[in-house]
């Protein structure tokens, strides 16, 4: 029997302003955050403590495929919060260099 995997791409992005001001374009890949539909995620991503815990479970479980749509000094502030195994912060921090 034949089997495709299909792999997870995000389905858009989403502005949220940082409380610095910063801007960010965050990746829309449903699946993250487990009950949010897209729609809601779009609507949910434009807060700043939202768009963190997001970044965060992204770090835990999201492929590479999606983290690299992330803005990369983004991810790297989040990976402290993360609290990732030492196997998935290595590979991440090489992934990021």
């Amino acid at each position: 029997m034949w089997r495709a995997d299909r792999f997870v791409e995000p389905e858009g992005e989403v502005i949220c302003t940082l409380p610095s001001g910063r801007r960010i374009a965050l990746p829309l890949a449903p699946g993250i955050l487990k009950h949010p539909t897209v729609e809601d995620l779009r609507r949910l991503l434009t807060e700043p403590a939202v768009a963190r815990k997001y970044t965060i479970a992204a770090l835990h479980k999201a492929p590479w495929s999606v983290l690299r749509k992330f803005p990369r000094r983004w991810l790297e502030e989040c990976m402290a919060e993360a609290e990732l195994s030492a196997r998935r912060a290595a590979a991440l921090a090489f992934l990021l260099s």
